[in-house]
């Protein structure tokens, strides 16, 4: 077989066990497989939740020192340059947007002959001048940049109308999970004493975990007692405690942290909640509830709507709305005959949408890497943390 000499560079903003660095995880275990050179940029030491993940696939991590302040965008260029150059990388891959121009310029300058970037949020627009800034640099990156890759329909839409860019320059390609080890788990609903629910995200702004929160009090108030765990960490944390010690949840609410055994705690639940906000942009945690055939509830804003094909996979409801998402936890929970088709349907589509070879490939096809269509190289070590 003949020598692959793809080389490619992934820009990370930090190793947060969040959706844009699980996929990055992913592509890289599988292009390295597929025998790619893979070198792997982060921006910031921290977070580093998934550092142990990224170290395990042996490949080189190079962190570059940016400081603060203006002078950290040419510094952003200099050393893209540099390791482009340093790498002979054919191929440069950017998750963070916006930074991206001056990544893809150090690249080109450095003759790397395909770059792209990575779009998983809604354009900001609602933040006025800081999206004015963040619109001029995705302008100044236009040049070369070949592809923004849209982790949606949803955000590509939004991606080319609010940063007026050519339908060509914008692509879909849906984010993936390892459905093998979602659907592998079994033993699903052990004896517990109350209805369980969970969400799985960062605890961050751009998530809506306080509307989950106010649903299950609402519930409670109800005469229904359920348990909720929350699966994340992240800065919104205290505001969260807080939250829950005045509505007086401490006994029905949990906060489990940041964990890596997703797919066991998925088989423990009930019902999968996502709470969500319009700026929400896939959901990584949905596809991973659907693959583990757990009934959904979620907000109907535009990802989880694509996602959940229209409602065909799970129930929507409004946004940011307690007493709406209260009243679908408790129609889920009344009625777990009637979620059977769509808990079918949702595992369909996670086999046929959501799976990590087709995720890659269309990721590779962007990137034109010339790769095998079968894994020809050494596994790689798993981590058992």
């Amino acid at each position: 077989m003949p020598a692959i000499n793809e080389k490619l560079i992934c820009v990370l903003d930090s190793f947060c066990a969040e959706g844009t660095p699980v996929l990055a995880l992913q592509l890289s275990r599988h292009w390295i497989n597929k025998g790619a050179d893979v070198h792997l940029v982060r921006l910031n030491h921290y977070p580093d939740d998934l550092l142990a993940e990224f170290t395990a696939l042996e490949i080189p991590i190079h962190t570059f020192r940016l400081g603060k302040g203006p002078m950290r965008y040419p510094r952003l260029f200099w050393q893209s340059f540099r390791l482009c150059r340093r790498t002979r990388a054919t191929a440069v891959l950017s998750f963070p947007l916006g930074w991206h121009a001056f990544i893809a310029w150090g690249a080109k300058l450095a003759g790397v002959p395909r770059i792209c970037a990575h779009v998983g949020n809604l354009p900001p627009v609602w933040t006025g001048a800081a999206f004015r800034k963040f619109k001029a640099l995705v302008q100044l990156g236009r040049p070369v940049t070949h592809r923004l890759l849209c982790c949606s329909s949803y955000i590509r839409d939004a991606t080319i109308r609010d940063f007026g860019l050519n339908p060509s320059e914008a692509i879909t390609i849906y984010n993936a999970c390892d459905l093998e080890r979602f659907q592998a788990e079994e033993g699903r609903l052990l004896p517990h004493p109350l209805p369980r629910v969970g969400m799985v995200a960062r605890l961050e702004g751009h998530k809506d975990q306080p509307t989950l929160i106010q649903a299950i009090a609402l519930l409670r108030n109800q005469g229904t007692m359920v348990e909720a765990w929350l699966i994340g960490e992240g800065s919104r944390r205290p505001a969260l405690e807080q939250l829950i010690s005045e509505l007086q949840l401490e006994k029905q609410v949990r906060l489990l942290g940041m964990r890596r055994d997703i797919p066991s705690l998925l088989s423990e639940l009930d019902l999968f909640v996502f709470a969500a906000k319009p700026d929400e942009g896939f959901g990584i945690a949905l596809a991973e509830a659907m693959a583990a055939g757990v009934p959904i509830v979620a907000s109907d804003v535009g990802a989880c709507r694509e996602i959940l094909a229209g409602g065909d996979c799970g129930l929507l409801v409004p946004p940011q709305d307690a007493a709406a998402l209260a009243e679908g936890i408790m129609h889920l929970l009344l009625n777990p005959e009637g979620s059977r088709e769509q808990v079918a349907a949702g595992q369909r589509r996670a086999s046929e949408d959501f799976g990590v070879e087709a995720m890659a490939r269309g990721y590779a096809d962007a990137l034109k890497l010339a790769l095998p269509a079968v894994t020809t190289l050494r596994a790689l070590p798993v981590s058992k943390a």
